[in-house]
């Protein structure tokens, strides 16, 4: 048994199931915004692990369909819920790194981030994990980068 993974080496328990929350979209024709598909999905995720078996879930930018303020006190609500599961692994990235403040207290809960570096406005990726909360903020320096601000002033 086996899967591919960008590391040179990779050791793993056993799961009984994987479960994913990645790939999340709306749906117009039910009525059904991607935040509310969200929610549905934490549900689902919520029921199925409650079955005492050793479960891997993977989630990818938790409530992301709603504004920071929500998003940020759904997401921790959400992960202090979660940690009561003893048995399965939670696989976990966000973009708020405000969140880690209130849940830096869990022992159960480790923090890891991915080192970007900015030399003259240029990104550099080591691709290397890294311990602790990255509290980079790049999104505007890309936008800037890409000259995206430059087109807007010539509008």
């Amino acid at each position: 048994i086996g899967m591919g993974v960008p590391a040179k080496a990779m050791q793993l328990t056993l799961f009984d199931g994987l479960l994913s929350n990645i790939n999340v979209v709306d749906n117009i024709a039910k009525g059904e915004s991607y935040f509310y598909n969200e929610v549905q999905r934490i549900k689902d995720t919520i029921l199925k692990i409650n079955d005492g078996r050793k479960w891997l879930i993977l989630i990818d930018e938790l409530f992301k369909g709603t504004n920071v303020q929500d998003a940020m006190k759904c997401s921790t609500v959400v992960i202090e819920g979660l940690i009561k599961v003893k048995q399965s692994l939670f696989i976990l990235s966000t973009h708020l790194y405000e969140i880690g403040e209130a849940l830096k207290g869990h022992k159960n809960i480790c923090f890891k981030y991915f080192e970007t570096t900015v030399d003259d406005e240029q990104l550099k990726f080591s691709y290397q994990l890294k311990e602790g909360i990255s509290n980079d903020r790049l999104g505007y320096l890309i936008l800037k980068r890409e000259k995206v601000i430059e087109l807007l002033e010539r509008l």
